[in-house]
């Protein structure tokens, strides 16, 4: 079964990526299994010690269900909370996964949104069923993209980020892919919020359905937005918006998943050769 999964940007870019495997998931959950296990410990012992102080009242005082209900809450913020969180604000990635350099993508390359983040993660519940996620690991076995439950609700993938890291960078080197987009944008592309750029998305997605007037026309709106957001200096003869759309689509895929462009050439490349040279002017021994 090939580990290695292919998707065609809105640009008609191949992006490639390695699917993880079953033994470098499972490390990342063992790795978090621990972290989570350390966190539930501190919280055990943080009441334990504000009881020593006699900050808290003592446990004979204190109701058998409200120390159950605050035990079962702890369980879930730990179990549940500790992946939403991190997979949120770490663009798909939690500690485990980023010792083991995994992450977690959309289905079609996309990085991870926050309702992926939680479809995936509350059924990570039946995956564990009956025993150490026995179930979701054969479900990921069986399956061609190595998915398990939560990742097949969830519309998700998991990938090793280093081998995509390169292809991308050979792929989608800057002075080959961007030719509208400059500096002053490339660098502030954290202003680009998660709704501006799924309203991108969504039109590069759906941009062949609209006539070709009508697809101009809202591609120089959209553009137009960003383009004040990012002070952008239009060039003086016009620009194609869909196009800078395009580019602004691409270079957010890099940004999200931490790959920054490089001016160094492409040792691959062939030297250009120099030009043939110019043969020197023969004097006839005239003035002119």
């Amino acid at each position: 079964m090939s580990r290695m999964v292919e998707f065609y940007t809105p640009e008609q870019v191949a992006i490639q990526y390695e699917l993880a495997g079953v033994g470098s998931r499972g490390i990342a959950a063992a790795v978090d299994a621990s972290l989570q296990l350390l966190l539930f410990a501190a919280l055990l012992i943080i009441p334990w010690v504000l009881l020593e102080m006699s900050v808290l009242p003592p446990w004979e005082e204190l109701s058998s269900e409200i120390v159950i209900a605050v035990l079962i809450l702890c369980y879930f913020v730990i179990i549940w909370g500790y992946y939403i969180f991190f997979e949120t604000v770490w663009n798909g990635e939690t500690p485990g996964k980023r010792w083991m350099g995994l992450r977690v993508i959309k289905d079609g390359g996309y990085p991870v949104d926050f309702r992926s983040v939680v479809v995936r993660n509350l059924l990570r519940a039946a995956d564990t069923l009956p025993l150490l996620y026995s179930l979701g690991m054969v479900v990921a076995l069986l399956h061609r993209r190595y998915q398990r439950l939560g990742d097949m609700a969830a519309g998700t993938l998991v990938i090793t980020h280093g081998r995509e890291r390169r292809l991308l960078e050979k792929t989608l080197g800057e002075t080959r892919v961007f030719r509208l987009l400059d500096t002053s944008v490339l660098s502030q592309l954290s202003r680009l919020s998660k709704d501006e750029y799924r309203l991108v998305q969504r039109f590069l997605e759906r941009r062949n359905e609209l006539p070709a007037g009508l697809r101009g026309e809202f591609a120089q709106r959209l553009a137009g937005q960003l383009i004040e957001k990012f002070n952008y200096q239009e060039p003086a003869l016009g620009m194609d918006h869909l196009r800078w759309l395009e580019e602004l689509d691409l270079a957010f895929r890099r940004h999200a998943l931490g790959i920054t462009s490089t001016s160094e050439p492409d040792a691959s490349a062939a030297p250009a050769e120099p030009p043939p040279p110019t043969p020197a002017a023969v004097s006839d021994g005239r003035k002119w």
